[in-house]
């Protein structure tokens, strides 16, 4: 673990840096502010929200760990202990520690953490991280309340999506991307609604866009919530190979909300975009769901069509 030395020459810092540390965040003087990163991350970032951290006044550690193998993984004892002795968190790290105990556990202990997995520049200087968090908020809500006693799901598209599922058993979540209160988690950038899908509730035929480094154009067979087949990524069979059977369970159905975020091959600021949806595999534990799996990667549809008990909310990927 090292602990990064504060550079006097000037940054240049990104708007997005800015929005994250006082918007987002609402870092406030003396409070202790944890950053993680990793040698895989561009450092530039992490040292931007270190600097307007400062600038805040609050007490700011920059801590560089190892690069983890997969999204969900559990780092190491020596970090999960240290976050739990942090106000506020910024994980800018190369693999998400979303789905972590460490980080549940973090924000259990009272820390408000933003999770930033594999962000890019783009994201910091034009993208999703530079957007108005109140606007990203009024549509999250109105999506909310759109779906929120939603009971029956039907999802299609033209790239041949063509799935039925049902929610309202997990957590319907709202990541509007203002963490201003003990115990607040998510995304940066941010901008979505999702939960879990009811369990066993999903069948049918799901063609992912992108899904990061497994690639694009994805197919999943899916019956009952498990991924039957695989077609398209060879990458990914082999890892849930490895990983074991647990990994095949959809674990989250997501709808962006971020106007300002792009389509740039990036899972973090793609599953954002507005008009877009997302399903992932694995870890559920976030929604009060039971797969426990040390594995969760999202998917992005980039034109869906949804409808909602009958009721179209999405065509093409444009909100009705």
């Amino acid at each position: 673990m090292e602990r990064f030395e504060k550079k006097s020459e000037k940054m240049n810092i990104p708007r997005g840096a800015y929005v994250a540390v006082k918007q987002c965040m609402k870092i406030k003087k003396g409070e202790k502010v944890l950053i993680i990163t990793d040698q895989k991350m561009n450092q530039f970032l992490s040292k931007s929200i270190e600097y307007v951290c400062k600038q805040q006044g609050a007490k700011t550690s920059l801590v560089n760990i190892k690069p983890l193998e997969r999204n969900g993984q559990e780092p190491e004892n020596e970090i999960a202990k240290l976050m739990r002795e942090f106000d506020a968190e910024f994980l800018i790290t190369s693999k998400s520690l979303s789905h972590t105990k460490a980080r549940k556990k973090a924000c259990e202990s009272g820390a408000r953490i933003a999770s930033m997995p594999g962000i890019t520049e783009f994201s910091f200087t034009k993208g999703g991280l530079t957007a108005n968090y109140n606007k990203v908020k009024k549509l999250c809500l109105k999506m909310f309340f759109e779906i929120k006693k939603a009971k029956k799901l039907e999802l299609k598209s033209s790239n041949g999506t063509d799935i039925i599922f049902e929610i309202g058993d997990y957590a319907l979540d709202i990541d509007e991307g203002l963490y201003h209160k003990p115990g607040d988690f998510g995304n940066l950038p941010a901008g979505e609604v999702s939960t879990s899908p009811n369990d066993f509730s999903v069948n049918g035929k799901l063609v992912i866009d992108k899904m990061g480094r497994f690639g694009e154009n994805i197919i999943f067979e899916i019956k009952d919530s498990f991924v039957e087949k695989i077609k398209g990524s060879k990458i990914l069979e082999e890892e849930i190979e490895i990983l074991g059977n647990k990994v095949r369970i959809i674990a989250e159905f997501g709808i962006g909300t971020n106007p300002k975020a792009k389509i740039i091959g990036n899972i973090l600021e793609d599953e954002k975009v507005l008009g877009t949806v997302h399903m992932a595999i694995g870890n559920n534990t976030s929604y009060g769901g039971k797969n426990d799996v040390q594995f969760h990667q999202d998917g992005i549809i980039f034109k869906p069509h949804l409808i909602v008990d009958q009721k179209v909310l999405i065509k093409n990927g444009e909100w009705v």
